[in-house]
């Protein structure tokens, strides 16, 4: 660990924890409201003193708990900051570390906003990796990296609370995706981090600028971009190809695209925790925890919906559930697939609307409605049934379907 990731990460751990001893002193005081409203029942208003006394009680001891390991957080974090000075170009990263960058990437995907504006050594900017370590974007560092780059290159960008060590899953029984391309259709993989905290249309600028940067240092000329995000990944690719300026030198060198169970209509799941906020803060002894939730990041509320562009939430009051999306148009000229995920073993109506847990069939397919054609043409549509949302980072009918779309004769466009 880097000494200012030790700084960042105790003024992290403080503030989180000071939450969290909110989050307690709001459920102990549903809990004693509860109580003493059924102790005023059975004795009237002689209660009340007694509840007057235990809420200064608790509060001041709360109050002070919640300073008190703030504080001791963030001292810590100074302490082992100093300690870690004398020799911190040879200290490994907390981003590069095999297990720390995991844990780091679930706190992102759920606050990675707020450690961006606040703890930003924690919030990497979004960048390309090669065996675990971050790839400079120069001619020298992308051919350091890679070793016998092609002009065909795949990008694979990971989801909310993944790195790109998701793409890995499963990888002792059956080889990942992005060495399974190389080996069969000569597709360099290129694999991209991001804090998935920050909104997708910023994440979809900055891929943008990504792409642009490594066509330019990429060693040989580039040919061919695949785009292969899982998830929230491929709402970013979207959002790229939405922004980028038109006389982007990659732009016209983007063949395909592949959403791996995205929300392109949004998530059942970010909408009810939305809705679940907003009713638990106007609910008097629910509020504690309506006020937790609504401290999520602004990539989780853009799951509402499948928000691509900055037009989508500008403007609007982020505790609005309401849908104003934009949608701008698939880019023309591109192939764009989507694998979807059922959990049953026949996709039914009932089963489509669970989906794969987290996305249901409609929102993964970008259902066309009258007002909105879909990104995705039917043949370019596969559902692989008996399978959940984590699986279709590494599974092999999903391959199947990689192989046969990307194998075809751009021509075939």
């Amino acid at each position: 660990m880097k000494s200012q990731e030790a700084v960042d990460l105790g003024r992290l751990a403080g503030t989180e924890l000071r939450h969290a001893t909110s989050l307690v002193r709001g459920a102990h005081s549903a809990i004693s409201d509860t109580v003493h409203d059924a102790l005023r029942v059975g004795l009237g208003p002689v209660a009340t003193p007694v509840q007057v006394a235990h809420d200064a009680v608790a509060g001041l001891a709360y109050a002070a708990t919640g300073l008190g390991v703030d504080v001791a957080a963030r001292v810590a974090g100074v302490v082992a900051g100093q300690r870690l000075r004398a020799r911190d170009t040879e200290r490994t990263s907390l981003h590069d570390a095999p297990r720390g960058h995991q844990a780091l990437a679930v706190g992102l995907g759920i606050r990675g906003d707020h450690v961006h504006a606040r703890m930003p050594s924690l919030a990497p900017t979004m960048h390309i990796r090669s065996a675990g370590r971050a790839v400079p974007l120069t001619a020298e560092g992308v051919r350091t990296a890679y070793e016998a780059p092609t002009g065909e290159v795949a990008f694979f960008l990971h989801g909310l609370c993944e790195t790109e060590a998701s793409w890995r899953l499963g990888a002792e029984r059956r080889r990942p995706y992005a060495d399974r391309l190389a080996a069969d259709l000569g597709l360099t993989p290129v694999l991209v981090r991001y804090n998935s905290g920050l909104r997708i249309s910023e994440n979809g600028q900055a891929l943008a600028g990504l792409l642009e940067g490594l066509v330019a240092a990429w060693p040989v000329p580039v040919t061919c971009i695949v785009l292969i995000g899982h998830s929230m990944g491929g709402l970013v690719i979207h959002s790229a190809l939405a922004q980028a300026p038109p006389q982007a030198a990659w732009l016209p060198l983007v063949s395909d695209t592949v959403a791996l169970g995205s929300p392109h209509h949004g998530s059942p799941v970010a909408r009810g925790v939305h809705r679940a906020a907003e009713a638990l803060a106007t609910s008097g002894k629910g509020a504690w925890l309506g006020d937790y939730l609504r401290r999520r990041s602004v990539g989780v509320r853009d799951l509402a919906h499948g928000n691509v562009v900055p037009a989508d939430w500008e403007g609007h009051s982020p505790d609005s559930l309401q849908d104003r999306r934009t949608h701008p148009p698939a880019l023309a000229g591109v192939r764009h697939h989507a694998v979807i995920a059922v959990l049953g073993s026949h996709p039914r109506r009932a089963v489509e609307q669970v989906g794969d847990l987290l996305v249901p069939v409609d929102s993964a397919r970008h259902l066309a409605r009258e007002d909105v054609p879909s990104r995705f043409e039917e043949e370019r549509v596969a559902v692989i049934t008996g399978l959940h949302h984590l699986g279709l980072l590494n599974d092999e009918r999903v391959h199947d379907h990689l192989l046969r779309w990307l194998g075809e004769p751009l021509e075939a466009t």
